[in-house]
């Protein structure tokens, strides 16, 4: 599709321009461009001529007046229109030939072509064809296109830009001082290439002073803001066939959204980092200490949680409290424990649970009776929920005789399994146990025995402390009143095969008597213990926990928080603060070439997403590099912690805490939230100086430069 097919590809009427603090540089100027013209505007220094060309650049919009392009009034583009518009119609070549250093000839020739929808291979072609417009087959041969700008010569330079100012064919060229500085063989070449370019079909305007070109085409004078035409003084240039610009596509979210492919993109983040060593350097070190300290502080946290949890699953009771009153508070009678309704309301307490502990003489396998010390358990209660069950569960609510025993007791019982494998302890559930509880008469001699005859509901790991088995509360308790009983009445209702409770059985006179001689205390939460515990020790109350073997977990807990957790969030802050201050000031000292790179058709969402793409690839290498160091740092501090409680288990000969190792976690559980939280960082850090550097305005930027 093509623009507007008048004969005029330019009109401005009235157009004026004047910079803050300063006389009107333009003023009421009026001018008409043909299609296929070949105009120079001459002029002193100093004169606008080049604040003109950025106005017919589309560079500049800061004038009034108006002015059409194509038949399209400028005044109502906006910006991504106005970009379109020229990357479309528009060659610019600069006075200083600004081209990019760090590439070479043929690249900055060809830099254009990437942000259209031309094949490789198209591209590829476009690019040799510019090549050869711009150098002699023989400077070709010898590599020319090869060389940096650095190292070339200042023809060749300002060759390559004409080149790469016609490689996309636009009707309109502007040349901006095209032969300064430049010797005259040079001279003849760049005219020669701008008489070409003008045979094939585009319209070229060029502002200079320079004599060479003083006989060529329409000429211009622009001196105090006024443009006049000059006599025709040389021969007219043949007319070439008209070029109208194409109609540019609108760039969909404003120039937000990038006209590079995913593969382009990719290179240009990845080539922009290896430009930048120092810049990827400092991202990399940020991101790698952040993320290691992150993860071990993580892994710590983590590691202490999966500690407690396996301490627990050892039989060890953390987050619980045992009241027992002492034989001087028997003496003193009255209630020796604390009100159990208030306690339960207690906001850091979640339940309160009475207990009876006692000895059960059980028959094992070579027909002999031990006893095995025995608690308590309700139906719903809390300690069930810290058992970890190898087979079965907890009791059922049938009336049978049951009873939850420990791998231990089962070994003592039974002998080792006669199978391994998950289901090893399967096969004990249902085996019945035969049990006897002792009589005793009024002077404390055992006068007889009860049968009993327990089915084993639920096979644990690991019991409390020494303890291997646990029973129904209403059989412990019933068991004990027979014990107590000294008149011989109180009978256990059981069926004759002693293995149930008979249907309907009254049991009142079991149950009804002041069992409790503990109460259980279970916190929500294990740093609640040792404030509970001292807040009974003032009430007169004696608590008793197992924390105080592991107070050391309160401790290492709230070091992590209270010292580590503050140096990581500074941490997190100056790794924000680097990448923001690395990233502006990357961009500022990009800031020309950015503004060439958007001039040649760089959308501003092509910035935003190389520099976006860039952040994330030093990030995920950041992030690989701090988690690979980070697991071998805690690796090494769980196998030091085992080691030591191994040495600590020799010396001492009880068992070892080889659970220690439990401290440090695997970073790699950690690894995805942390991750998230660094991504998110790292986006924060680039998106305001990148928005910022994408929508920089080039004319500013070439003004300062």
């Amino acid at each position: 599709m093509t623009g507007d097919q008048t004969a005029n590809l330019v009109e401005i009427r009235g157009l004026s321009k004047a910079f803050a603090g300063s006389a009107s540089v333009l003023t009421e100027i009026d001018l008409t461009i043909p299609y296929n013209s070949f105009m120079v505007i001459r002029g002193p220094s100093g004169a606008g001529k080049t604040t003109l060309l950025r106005i017919l650049g589309l560079l500049d919009a800061g004038f009034s007046g108006s002015m059409r392009l194509a038949g399209r009034d400028v005044a109502g583009l906006t910006t991504s229109e106005r970009d379109a518009l020229r990357t479309a119609a528009i060659g610019l070549v600069f006075q200083e030939g600004r081209l990019l250093p760090h590439l070479t000839l043929a690249e900055n020739i060809a830099s254009p072509l990437q942000f259209t929808d031309l094949t490789t291979r198209q591209a590829a072609a476009k690019a040799k064809q510019a090549e050869a417009f711009a150098f002699r087959p023989e400077e070709l041969a010898a590599g020319v296109t090869r060389l940096r700008p650095s190292a070339a010569s200042g023809g060749q330079r300002q060759r390559a830009a004409l080149a790469r100012a016609m490689i996309g064919q636009p009707a309109l060229i502007l040349a901006d001082e095209p032969t300064s500085s430049l010797d005259a063989a040079s001279k003849a070449q760049v005219i020669d290439r701008l008489r070409a370019l003008h045979t094939e079909g585009a319209t070229v305007v060029i502002v200079s002073h320079d004599e060479a070109l003083f006989g060529f085409g329409r000429q211009f004078s622009l001196e105090a803001g006024r443009l006049v035409e000059l006599p025709e003084v040389g021969a007219p240039i043949a007319q070439a066939r008209q070029r109208p610009p194409p109609v540019p596509r609108r760039a969909p979210l404003a120039g937000w959204w990038p006209s590079l492919g995913p593969a382009r993109l990719i290179a240009n983040a990845t080539r922009d980092l290896l430009r930048r060593p120092l810049f990827t350097l400092l991202m990399l070190i940020a991101v790698i200490a952040g993320t290691a300290q992150s993860a071990v502080f993580a892994s710590l946290v983590t590691g202490l949680d999966h500690f407690v949890e396996q301490t627990m699953a050892d039989g060890t009771r953390l987050t619980r409290i045992t009241l027992k009153p002492r034989k001087a508070d028997l003496a003193k009678g009255g209630d020796h424990f604390p009100d159990q309704s208030a306690l339960s309301a207690q906001p850091d307490v979640a339940a309160v649970e009475p207990r009876r502990a006692t000895t059960v003489s059980v028959t094992v396998a070579d027909g002999s009776s031990r006893p095995y010390p025995a608690l308590g358990l309700f139906p719903d209660d809390p300690e069930l929920g810290m058992f970890t069950f190898a087979a079965g569960t907890g009791f059922n609510t049938s009336h049978q005789l049951q009873m939850i025993a420990t791998t231990d007791f089962l070994i003592e019982a039974f002998g080792p399994p006669p199978a391994t494998g998950d289901k090893v302890w399967a096969g004990y559930i249902g085996r019945q146990m035969q049990a006897a509880i002792p009589r005793f008469g009024t002077s404390g001699t055992v006068t007889g025995t009860e049968p009993l005859t327990l089915t084993i509901t639920g096979v644990l790991l690991k019991g409390e402390a020494d303890r291997q088995i646990y029973l129904p509360n209403s059989l412990l308790i019933a068991i004990d009143a027979i014990k107590r009983d000294r008149t011989g009445k109180l009978q256990l209702p059981l069926t004759p095969d002693h293995t149930a409770w008979t249907e309907g059985a009254d049991m009142t006179a079991l149950l009804d008597w002041p069992w409790q001689d503990m109460l259980h205390l279970y916190l929500t939460s294990i740093d609640a213990v040792i404030p509970k515990i001292a807040d009974l020790s003032a009430q007169g109350y004696h608590p008793e926990a197992e924390i105080w073997k592991y107070v050391w977990i309160l401790n290492l807990k709230s070091a992590a928080y209270g010292i580590v957790a503050p140096l990581l969030a500074l941490l997190t802050g100056v790794v924000g603060l680097v990448l923001f201050a690395n990233i502006v000031i990357s961009t500022r000292l990009r800031e020309a070439e950015i503004a060439l790179m958007k001039v040649l058709g760089m959308r501003r969402g092509d910035i935003l997403a190389i520099e976006i793409i860039g952040t994330l690839i030093t990030t995920t290498l950041g992030l690989a590099a701090g988690f690979a160091i980070a697991n071998q740092l805690t690796g090494a501090l769980a196998r030091q912690f085992e080691d030591s409680a191994r040495i600590a288990a020799q010396i001492s000969g009880e068992p070892g805490g080889a659970s220690i190792g439990l401290l440090f976690q695997p970073v790699w559980s950690v690894a995805p939230a942390i991750a998230a939280g660094t991504f998110c960082l790292v986006l924060l850090a680039v998106l305001w100086p990148t928005c910022r550097a994408a929508s920089t305005d080039p004319v500013r930027v070439f003004s300062r430069g």
